[in-house]
């Protein structure tokens, strides 16, 4: 598509699957990648300090196997360190999106019977990605453990990490104005 596009490098970013989503396109395409942002994730391979699977990823299951408001609170509330920010519009169109795609649930689900692990351990290629890479965290992440970003930043050689204090997995939503202002700087860069 950016072939088709005529855009020779980009900017990614990519939070959480799609932190993994960017570590493989980078990986694969790695002419084609400028700069990165990967914001709790980025496939550093499972947590040393934290059993897997995550409080978080248990929910996230839960939520996609029987996909009720009260599972998306459930795994909401635990998607931030902070839950009060969270509003019932919110709730509902988080759900309406869920719902929308009932494909998009049952392959997850039957992914996960598959392969429980789900993403691949890119830990041993993360020093092959050459590109100026921005690593975000939130230090309460419930998700992805932050020791997982550390071996995110540990791998990739060109790469800074920014943890955010009483943040859970969603850095974007928890610390917007800072997070917004430290991506355009990055990439002003």
């Amino acid at each position: 598509m950016l072939d088709e596009l005529g855009i020779a490098k980009v900017h990614i970013i990519g939070n959480s699957m799609g932190a993994h989503s960017t570590v493989g396109f980078a990986l694969a395409h790695p002419q084609m990648v400028d700069k990165l942002v990967l914001m709790g994730g980025g496939t550093g391979g499972p947590s040393q300090f934290v059993p897997m699977p995550t409080e978080g990823i248990k929910l996230i299951g839960a939520l996609y196997r029987d996909p009720t408001v009260e599972n998306l609170k459930r795994m909401m509330n635990v998607f931030v360190y902070d839950a009060s920010s969270l509003t019932e519009e919110l709730y509902q169109q988080r759900l309406a999106n869920i719902l929308a795609r009932r494909d998009h649930l049952e392959n997850f689900v039957k992914s996960l019977q598959v392969n429980p692990k789900q993403f691949t351990d890119y830990g041993h290629r993360l020093s092959e990605i050459k590109a100026k890479t921005l690593v975000i965290w939130g230090r309460d992440d419930r998700f992805v453990p932050l020791d997982v970003g550390l071996r995110v930043i540990w791998g990739i050689p060109n790469a800074e990490m920014h943890i955010f204090n009483q943040c859970g997995h969603w850095a974007q939503w928890e610390h917007a104005d800072a997070f917004n202002q430290m991506v355009r700087e990055f990439f002003a860069r």
